[in-house]
């Protein structure tokens, strides 16, 4: 009997000591680290020995503490345009790609090409697109919500409709929520969620810093992460509250006054690991930092 016993205690063993050790490597690398302003940090750093989940990734993170007087806005373009664009023309200092969208590149201003919702300045100005089982989707499972001037990150409930009961002006549904008040949400197990994919996401800590979150993919350099993956990496870095936003081609990090026109992740449209392939995209979330 302890003969059976043994292989999957074995195996349970193994499959633990892997965690600790990708825990170990994300929290102990040596990241680099650029101040933005007063309370705003930007660090990367790239793993290249298949250190991370047995995989090469680089991942870039805006940390925003709650003191910093920095202000987050959710920004949806009346046409698609790159993130960057976006911020330049909105003097944003920094951005990050938004929430899903029509992959349409004709100038279709029907809904701001968003399929999840978006208020703005308390008018709605996009309705959640629902499918034709009456499902909500994996991107409105959860929202970014900003309400005099901090940002929330809440998960869908019961009600059909419940982003319209939010008490905020700003409102962006996406998805899905990986993590709810320091517990992990239960991942599907279908392909979305398991592929690695570049992905970008919204985290916030316990003592309130935001951190905006990309991490490259499809490609030798990066890899990219599952949902499980971005889930363990921003639970390491302290995330209490953890949202998936629109990841793949459209992963985008922008800061003003950095070299490469300001794109400090790898957007993977032109198919080369490099800061130009970045995509033209629905809405984006907005940094400016305190004068």
């Amino acid at each position: 009997m302890k003969k059976y016993l043994l292989l999957p205690m074995l195996l349970l063993s193994t499959a633990f000591a892997g965690v600790q050790s990708d825990s170990a490597t994300l929290v102990n690398a040596k990241w680099s680290e650029k101040d933005i302003a007063k309370g705003v940090v930007y660090k990367s750093v790239h793993f290249i020995n298949e250190e991370l989940f047995k995989s090469n990734q680089y991942i870039s993170i805006i940390e925003v503490r709650s003191k910093s007087g920095a202000k987050l806005e959710i920004f949806p373009s009346p046409v698609l345009k790159e993130t960057s664009k976006m911020a330049e023309e909105k003097g944003a200092d920094a951005a990050i790609n938004g929430s899903f969208f029509k992959f349409n590149y004709a100038h279709n201003t029907e809904d701001y090409n968003s399929v999840d919702y978006i208020r703005k300045d308390n008018k709605r100005l996009a309705p959640n697109t629902i499918t034709e089982t009456n499902q909500r989707s994996m991107h409105q499972l959860g929202a970014l919500a900003i309400l005099n001037g901090e940002l929330y990150i809440l998960k869908a409930d019961e009600l059909k409709s419940w982003e319209n009961y939010i008490f905020a002006p700003e409102i962006l549904t996406t998805g899905p929520i990986l993590r709810v008040a320091g517990k992990d949400e239960k991942l599907h197990n279908a392909s979305f969620y398991t592929t690695r994919h570049p992905r970008t996401a919204v985290a916030k800590k316990g003592d309130g810093t935001i951190m905006l979150v990309t991490v490259d993919g499809r490609a030798r350099e990066s890899a990219g992460v599952s949902l499980a993956e971005l889930q363990s990496i921003l639970k390491w870095l302290g995330g209490e509250y953890i949202i998936n936003l629109d990841g793949g081609g459209s992963t985008t990090m922008y800061i003003k006054g950095f070299s490469d026109n300001g794109v400090v992740n790898h957007p993977t449209d032109n198919k080369v690991f490099d800061n130009n392939g970045e995509r033209k995209v629905a809405n984006a979330i907005l940094l400016y930092l305190s004068k």
